[in-house]
């Protein structure tokens, strides 16, 4: 019979934001019937970030015990209020800044391994919910709740996902419009997905083990659809669970930079056809981003083509250069910084002057 206390860890990436994920621990601590570890990974933040979530945890009494070579006590499992901590040398991005948490949970022997980003909000009794739906359900490999805006609490931001053409059209893949839709009774119960949402999931300790932690080649963005590609076994084995709701601050963790943002989004969808797409998705798929490509240039001085076609350049010729997650780990601020002044305002003056002003990337 397993450890009660080490049937589940949640491990918890952050970034550069105390505010938001000591909301998001206090909400983790504050769930009620199921026993958890945190494990908080700091993606390697700058210092005063860390400080204050360190003060939070003294001030709720909340035990910090750092992650190091050595092995973990059997004892300290046992500890109700402990937060494991680990902090990555570099920010490693999304995928990989969880891998280390999650080797941690795998090394320790716990059944099932949650991912909550530190940018939600989790009421009280969602945790036991979803495990309790997995422990009914034992196809299920990982499941996800339904996630809603943290500000527009009635609005369903993520409810599924389904690949279907979208891989050829380089579309983002969930169900749901990113300005999301309104909640109503039809979106209940347990429905079968392609993918799980990365930033509120559990899986199954034993199938992340087998399949495969994240896929490094991935920085930010799609790293859950491959990984979700490698946990699958059926049609039920990824579901979400539309009884149950988290809160999403929506594009928190990456930050308000819209033209890396996009960027990043062309180059990953690239990379996720490479990955798991059909012969069909990559024929259609490479050809159409070349396409697209094209027209964004004949129809420049349109301002939804101008606004974007520096980042679908730099977003193709870096997929083709195969310029993925370790590029942009070194490359981060170098990143940031050249599409800083690119937004959905910039015009084909604006585009030359990034292209022969700005340094390249």
């Amino acid at each position: 019979m397993i450890n009660p206390n080490k049937e589940l860890a949640i491990v918890v990436l952050f970034w550069n934001n105390s505010d938001k994920t000591i909301k998001c621990l206090e909400s983790l601590y504050k769930q009620k019937k199921q026993k958890f570890s945190i494990i908080l990974v700091d993606n390697n933040s700058e210092k005063h970030y860390a400080q204050k979530i360190f003060k939070w945890l003294k001030k709720n009494r909340i035990i910090k015990l750092e992650i190091k070579n050595k092995n973990i006590e059997e004892n300290q499992f046992n500890i109700k209020k402990i937060c494991f901590y680990k902090k990555n040398k570099i920010n490693y991005g999304c995928g990989l800044g969880h891998n280390f948490g999650y080797k941690f949970c795998l090394r320790n022997g716990f059944k099932y391994i949650g991912r909550i980003d530190n940018d939600m909000i989790v009421p009280n009794l969602t945790i036991f919910n979803l495990i309790n739906r997995m422990k009914k359900n034992q196809f299920i490999n990982a499941l996800s709740p339904k996630i809603m805006f943290v500000n527009k609490p009635n609005m369903i931001w993520y409810s599924g996902t389904k690949i279907g053409n979208n891989l050829k059209m380089q579309k983002a893949c969930s169900i749901d419009s990113p300005k999301g839709h309104k909640d109503n009774k039809s979106y209940k119960g347990l429905v079968n997905t392609d993918a799980i949402a990365g930033c509120a999931s559990i899986m199954k300790a034993s199938k992340l083990s087998s399949s495969g932690l994240s896929d490094p080649e991935f920085f930010y963005g799609e790293e859950d659809t491959e990984l979700s590609f490698r946990l699958t076994d059926s049609p039920e084995s990824l579901k979400i669970d539309l009884n149950q709701k988290i809160y999403h601050h929506v594009s928190a963790t990456v930050g308000e930079n819209w033209g890396k943002n996009i960027y990043y989004n062309y180059k990953y969808r690239l990379l996720l056809i490479k990955k798991i797409g059909t012969f069909s998705d990559k024929f259609f798929g490479y050809s159409i981003c070349i396409i697209k490509l094209l027209i964004s240039s004949m129809l420049i001085f349109n301002l939804g083509h101008s606004s974007r076609i520096t980042q679908r350049y730099y977003g193709i010729k870096h997929f083709y250069q195969k310029k993925y997650g370790k590029y942009d780990r070194k490359n981060y601020t170098k990143i940031n910084n050249f599409f800083k002044k690119i937004n959905k305002k910039t015009n084909i003056m604006d585009v030359i002057n990034v292209i022969f002003t700005e340094r390249k990337i």
